[in-house]
Formats: C-alpha cells, sequence, structure tokens
C-alpha cells in the first residue's frame, strides 16, 4: 500500500541543518497495525507527517499504491489526506460546539456538503465505536475516551484505506487505552477493508499490541519486527 525508499527530510534550525529521518525505507501492507516506537528526537512524528503527506522529503520516494505522493501540489495533496487518510490524535481535536456526529460528520460534509448523507454514515460509525446513545452529545460532556472513540470515527468518516494515530492512548488511562488499542486492531483487521493502521506511540504495551513494530533511533529504523500479541503484554518479547 505505501512504500518509503531512501526517504531524508532536513529541517533548518538555528542556522544548522538538522536531519530528522535519515535514509529511511519500509512498506506498509493492508490488514496491518504498525507501530512506530523510539526515544524523543527520533524522527516519529516526521515520518508520521510524511506517511499522511503533512510533509514532504527533502530526497526520496513516497508512492502509496504505485502513485508517487512527495511532489503532489497542494490541492493535490489536501484531497489525499481527505480521502485516503483518516487521522487520530492525543488531544483528540474535537470541535467543542459540535455533537458528537457532527464532529464525526466534518470529513464528508468538507467533501460533499450532503448532510443528510453524512449524518447516516456518522451514526453508523458511532455505533461501530460503541457510541451511538451519545451521538448528540459535545466533547464537553465527554469521557477521554469517549472523545477518543469519536476521532476514531472521524477517522473512518471517508472509508480511508490508512488510518494515521499519534499517541493515540496518551491522554487516556491504562484501562481506557486497552480498549482503544483493541478497537484500532480491529479496524485494521477487518478483512470487508484493505486498510493499514500506522501508530506512534511512547506506551511499549500499547506497541506489543501490534502486529509489527518499527523502531526508530536518530532518524534511522534500528529494528523492524513483528508482534505477536500473547495473551497478557508483559510476556510479549516484540518490543
Amino acid at each position: 500500500m505505501l512504500t518509503l525508499t531512501d526517504v531524508v527530510r532536513e529541517y533548518r534550525l538555528g542556522g544548522e541543518t538538522v536531519r530528522a529521518l535519515d535514509g529511511v525505507a519500509v512498506t506498509i501492507e493492508p490488514g496491518r497495525f504498525v507501530s512506530i516506537v523510539g526515544p524523543s528526537g527520533a524522527g516519529k512524528s516526521t515520518l508520521l507527517h510524511l506517511l499522511g503527506a503533512l510533509d514532504s522529503p527533502t530526497s526520496g520516494s513516497i508512492a502509496f499504491r504505485g502513485q508517487e505522493i512527495s511532489d503532489l501540489t497542494d490541492d493535490r495533496r489536501s484531497e489525499f489526506r481527505l480521502r485516503q487518510v483518516g487521522f487520530v490524535f492525543q488531544f483528540f481535536n474535537l470541535l467543542p460546539t459540535m455533537s458528537a456526529w457532527e464532529n464525526v460528520a466534518v470529513p464528508r460534509l468538507l467533501a460533499t456538503g450532503a448532510h443528510r448523507d453524512a449524518r447516516r454514515r456518522a451514526t453508523e460509525l458511532l455505533h461501530l465505536v460503541g457510541l451511538a446513545d451519545r451521538a448528540e452529545h459535545r466533547p464537553a460532556e465527554l469521557s477521554g475516551g469517549q472523545m477518543q472513540r469519536v476521532a476514531i470515527a472521524r477517522a473512518l468518516m471517508m472509508d480511508p484505506p490508512l488510518v494515521l494515530a499519534d499517541e493515540p492512548t496518551g491522554n487516556l488511562d491504562s484501562r481506557t487505552g486497552a480498549d482503544i488499542m483493541t478497537l484500532l486492531a480491529d479496524i485494521a483487521h477487518d478483512t470487508s477493508r484493505e486498510r493499514a493502521v500506522v501508530m506512534v506511540t511512547h506506551d511499549q504495551q500499547a506497541a506489543r499490541r501490534t502486529d509489527r513494530v518499527i523502531t526508530l533511533r536518530d532518524g534511522r529504523i534500528h529494528s523492524d519486527e513483528p508482534c505477536t500479541p500473547p495473551p497478557t503484554p508483559d510476556e510479549s518479547s516484540c518490543v
């Protein structure tokens, strides 16, 4: 689905050049739940931004289903993000004046403006994430876990083949975080879709619940290992 070849991303900082990613090569397959881990400054967020076309590499290739996305125009990049990628953020990024279903519907409303269709689809997705009875509630009336479920439903609104999650359990307690991990795994493993979920996390237990763990250090891939989630996360040796 997504192939990065010799990707380099450099920034200018204080008159110096900082290489955030240094020759990264990786392929992301559909039907997989992938975690990206590593210490602060390793390049995790930079990599996630490149996968979602929020940024462009300094050099190298990023191909999505065989199409190069690193040199798209701004308009085509925005269209790619709207239709091909769903984003889930640590701080939820919900609009406080909108109800749960309205927050979920935002991508469809931006794309088509079809209010009735958007509401129907948003209601279906809220049912999928277990929040059908909270459709009219605003974010202030929801718990952290419920807000993250709304955010996940919103990420699925355009039925994207790629879902990118940036520290999705970072603001949640361990039990709620485990529930969110189960939901993300179910989304990735849905055999009726060809979808990949890629997650950046500092949470080692969360990473152990994914299918594959990519470890970054100093902008390079240090390891790339399969991970078979065990009955209890502490028994895993994949991270």
